[in-house]
């Protein structure tokens, strides 16, 4: 493989969207639209983070070959995001459903949920862009909100990366991926 200068990223600003779970990646990759919704102001000093859970191997073997075969565990992968514009919408995600019947009121459920949508993510650096579609993800809380009266207030969030019968896990989008057509 060629070294490709632009195949290199300083996520320099970045914008999230939800969808309804399954909708299909944005027809338009730089402003998604409806059923696309923004989910505004997001943290910079505490950004996007793409990780992994399990994978775990163990080694099987015999008397006669002590590492005969190796078993992996499954892999989960998920999506960290510091939400921090408070709205419906976020407060959903954060509190796992609500109440927004009330004028000026967002209720917290006694009962919460994850919330299950399809998941966008857009990278950029300079004129060069990076991105992540999942088609369903599950939303919960990550982390505890943390009061710091030099910081903006935080909504940490997760989205477990869920599979689709018949879809890609999750889909990185960008100039020179694929098989150029």
């Amino acid at each position: 493989m060629a070294v490709n200068d632009a195949a290199v990223f300083i996520p320099g600003t970045g914008y999230a969207y939800i969808a309804p779970a399954e909708t299909a990646r944005p027809a338009d990759l730089v402003s998604p639209a409806s059923p696309w919704v923004d989910l505004g102001h997001t943290s910079r000093e505490n950004g996007l983070g793409i990780g992994r859970e399990g994978g775990d191997s163990e080694i099987l073997g015999t008397w006669r070959n002590p590492s005969l075969r190796e078993r992996r565990d499954p892999i989960s992968y998920y999506v960290t995001i510091n939400l921090l514009q408070f709205d419906n919408q976020n407060l959903r995600l954060f509190f796992g459903g609500g109440d927004i019947t009330g004028d000026e009121i967002f209720g917290v459920p006694l009962n919460p949920a994850a919330q299950d949508h399809a998941l966008y993510v857009r990278i950029v650096d300079g004129a060069n862009a990076l991105g992540l579609y999942a088609p369903k993800v599950s939303v919960a809380p990550e982390d505890d909100m943390e009061v710091d009266v030099e910081s903006f207030l935080e909504m940490p969030v997760r989205a477990t990366i869920l599979g689709v019968e018949g879809s890609n896990l999750m889909e990185f989008l960008g100039a020179g991926l694929g098989t150029p057509v």
